[in-house]
């Protein structure tokens, strides 16, 4: 149960930092963290997948050495890509909607989700419902309730939190961030932003991976347990 405490924190923050970087330009402080460390200043990983975004972040340290303001810059690259009508357009909609209709069928049902859920997001971002970044946070409330489910050992509310999260990702993440990411590796001018799609893309793939499992096995134990009830 220990581990499975861990683990869902770690879920959690993941899905909150990457929800973070998508709903807004990076921090003074996290562009200084670059410039002086490196991928090392994102997280650590070793495996196959995370040479990718390295090299990416690490081909950014360097631009990051040749910028006169750089909180500027990167406040540049991002309305670029992500709010100007020219530029990716990070929503649902866009890849769902025929039509491309903000705040059309595919945003409301996304909004409705979060209220099935009880789920309120906050007043003090303006983005609609259905931008990759509240939809990477809602996950990461999810995450949330899913760790205190664990701390107190409530099996049933924890079988349902995380039946929600394997629905959201199969009806509304899962469907479309992988190509908002591909844009994203394709329009970037910077590393950065290449590197934050690499991150959230392979992120994502080991989380409908690990969702998969955590049904099948939380579905296996409510019949054992019904079996020797």
């Amino acid at each position: 149960m220990k581990e499975d405490q861990t683990a869902t924190g770690e879920r959690r923050e993941m899905y909150h930092f990457l929800a973070d970087l998508f709903l807004r330009p990076p921090t003074a402080a996290l562009l200084a963290l670059i410039k002086e460390e490196g991928a090392a200043a994102l997280f650590q990983g070793d495996d196959e997948a995370s040479s990718t975004w390295r090299l990416e972040i690490n081909t950014f340290r360097e631009e990051l050495k040749a910028m006169a303001d750089p909180v500027a810059e990167m406040e540049g690259e991002y309305t670029a890509l992500f709010v100007l009508p020219s530029g990716i357009l990070p929503h649902e909609a866009v890849y769902r909607d025929e039509q491309k209709r903000l705040g059309g069928r595919v945003t409301m049902a996304v909004a409705q989700f979060y209220k099935d859920a009880v789920m309120e997001m906050s007043e003090e971002c303006i983005e609609m419902p259905d931008h990759l970044g509240m939809e990477l946070e809602f996950m990461a409330r999810l995450c949330g309730l899913e760790k205190l489910f664990c701390e107190e050992d409530d099996q049933i509310s924890l079988q349902v939190c995380r039946a929600l999260q394997q629905d959201f990702m199969n009806r509304h993440l899962g469907c479309w961030a992988s190509q908002c990411c591909e844009a994203v590796i394709n329009e970037a001018g910077y590393g950065f932003y290449r590197a934050v799609a690499q991150i959230t893309m392979a992120f994502l793939v080991a989380e409908e991976e690990y969702l998969g499992r955590e049904q099948k096995t939380g579905k296996e134990n409510l019949v054992w347990e019904s079996a020797i009830a």
